[in-house]
């Protein structure tokens, strides 16, 4: 690529959760990366991402001076000109809005303009380079951000694209139809009616973290059903709109009113459920289980009748999904269910951690016209090469072998049962290991499945594993089923998968997967292949190289460290293979 005269942009999230940097050039994401991952620290929370940034800048070979503007994931104008301050009257004029929801929103206005923005970078960036010349802001509308990341980089010529998250600007969910390079809003919600800031109540109503435990909610509600009494009550909290397609919620119940147990739902749904919140370390139970499937038949309903209505109005059958709640599996297995559906591209990026990514893709294509390119790989962080990897493990006097080809001793032992930790090439963006920095298992036997949770991952029962397999061996195992790169989408699982990998069919006899092309990650398509020439079976128990609480690893420090402390049987890092249980011999 002839860059002498291309442009380079910065995409920075700077949120109190998940920030991140990328950087962008010719409509292509040459780096990306969290802060999370080289602090340690989950979520980095309120930290500025300054070592994704210094990552990037290393990356790409640029400095400060090069980069032709900031892409921020915010309607910085909207903040800066006094609509955001009208929006939020105009709300206080018709609900009754706490002090709590006010600090907020006064919070929003007074660092989301032109000079809060500006005056953060500039006062970060002189930490690292001194003083320099702040490039120019280049801000775009939160949802159009999620939108423009999730359309133009999903290979479609058109798209209904459903975006749905907390909050974003004034708006929480928003219809758009994408056609050519025009991106238009349909239908638009805005605050307080959240379906993200919903889902977020009940996690902390069930005793996990906000912004941390949905994805927990998500896996034990399939253990759930459908109970009448609790049906009943969420028509309380939610309820379908009077044009028979949106969604309303009861503000009452989540934001307004007396916050005696959490800051994300008030006493009043205490009250409507008559028990009490569950303590983080108690025991759940069959009733919590319920819970958590009502709270996720609802969430379905809204977003699938959305995406029935946006359809029928366009005519256009390929979807896309962007903004946070976009990592509800389970969503966006409804959506892909629907007859009308004939494709479906959820970004895996697709929360405000990814804002970084389309706000710099927004700015490339605003300023260049060049269109972001088709997305086709998350390896877009720190790699380490074969001397690196030997030096450090030299240093810390660990036995070794080398192998020319790392995918033998792996598949051998995998197929003995054994639990492997893969750490190869540059680590993965986003929540989900996709064959850089894995934790791999047979998946032929649910011990493997318990195994990994009970002595690797230390997690709860109800979490569930995905499998990793070959794009070619899809029609193999599922009725009906699209490519799925980023372990974003679940299918329902036929007999076939079920009998020959039942550790990674949930207990709703889903599965969700990771397709693997050859062109896309050579090593993991090999390790795939190998390893069906050992167990006749192309697939793999795939999980994050993490144990629970913390990052997926980056470096080889940090794979070291979690092997060590965990019952990890053997480590492949770049064509290096420890096995624990050659260290006596």
């Amino acid at each position: 690529m002839n860059t002498k005269n291309s442009k380079t942009y910065i995409g920075i999230n700077a949120e109190p959760v998940d920030p991140s940097v990328a950087i962008v050039r010719d409509g292509k994401v040459l780096a990306f990366a969290e802060e999370e991952r080289f602090i340690r620290y989950k979520h980095a929370l309120k930290v500025y991402p300054i070592r994704a940034l210094r990552y990037c800048l290393k990356q790409t070979g640029i400095s400060l001076q090069d980069v032709s503007g900031v892409g921020i994931a915010w309607d910085v104008e909207a903040y800066s000109d006094g609509r955001l301050r009208e929006f939020f009257d105009n709300m206080a004029k018709t609900l009754p809005v706490d002090k709590g929801t006010k600090a907020w929103q006064n919070y929003m206005i007074s660092t989301h303009n032109f000079e809060g923005i500006k005056n953060v970078h500039v006062r970060n960036w002189r930490k690292m380079a001194g003083d320099i010349n702040m490039p120019k802001i280049l801000s775009f509308p939160h949802h159009y951000t999620h939108a423009f990341h999730a359309y133009m980089q999903s290979g479609f010529d058109k798209a209904v694209c459903l975006t749905i998250d907390g909050s974003g600007d004034k708006h929480c969910t928003v219809v758009w139809r994408c056609e050519g390079d025009k991106i238009e809003p349909l239908r638009e919600i805005t605050m307080p009616y959240s379906l993200g800031w919903l889902y977020g109540a009940i996690t902390e109503y069930l005793g996990f973290k906000s912004k941390d435990g949905e994805y927990k909610v998500m896996g034990f509600g399939a253990y759930g059903e459908a109970d009448p009494e609790l049906l009943r009550k969420f028509e309380q909290i939610i309820s379908v709109a009077g044009d028979g397609v949106e969604y309303r919620l009861n503000s009452r119940y989540i934001h307004y009113g007396q916050h005696s147990y959490s800051d994300r739902f008030t006493d009043e749904l205490v009250t409507l459920f008559g028990k009490p919140p569950r303590l983080p370390d108690e025991e759940i139970n069959h009733w919590h289980e319920n819970l958590a499937f009502v709270l996720q038949k609802k969430l379905e309903e809204a977003a699938v009748r959305l995406v029935h209505w946006g359809i029928s109005k366009t005519g256009i059958q390929n979807v896309c999904v962007g903004g946070g709640v976009g990592h509800n599996i389970k969503m966006n297995n409804a959506i892909f269910a629907l007859p009308e559906v004939e494709s479906i591209f959820v970004h895996p990026l697709c929360s405000d951690l990814g804002g970084a990514a389309g706000a710099a893709l927004a700015a490339c294509f605003n300023e260049t016209g060049i269109r972001p390119e088709k997305l086709e790989t998350l390896a877009l962080g720190p790699e380490f090469s074969d001397q690196e990897i030997e030096e450090m493990l030299k240093i810390v006097r660990v036995p070794y072998e080398k192998f020319d080809d790392i995918c033998a001793p792996v598949s051998k032992e995998l197929a003995r049962g054994r639990v492997v930790g893969w750490f190869q090439g540059r680590m993965e963006a986003g929540p989900r290991a996709l064959g850089q920095r894995s934790i791999l298992a047979d998946p032929r036997d649910v011990k493997s499945r318990d195994r990994v949770n009970g002595v690797v991952k230390f997690r709860e029962y109800w979490r569930p594993f995905c499998p990793s397999l070959t794009l070619e061996s899809m029609e193999h195992y599922f009725d009906k089923y699209t490519e799925a790169p980023f372990m974003n989408l679940a299918f329902v699982a036929n007999e076939r998968l079920k009998k020959e990998a039942p550790a990674v069919v949930h207990i709703d006899g889903t599965a969700r997967v990771q397709t693997v092309r050859p062109d896309h990650n050579p090593l993991f398509h090999r390790l795939l292949k190998t390893f069906e020439k050992e167990s006749g079976v192309p697939v793999l128990l795939n999980t994050s190289f993490n144990v629970k609480g913390e990052p997926i690893v980056c470096t080889p420090q940090d794979a070291l460290r979690t092997f060590w402390s965990t019952g990890l049987d053997a480590l492949a890092i770049g064509s290096y293979f420890i096995n624990k249980h050659n260290r006596n011999q």
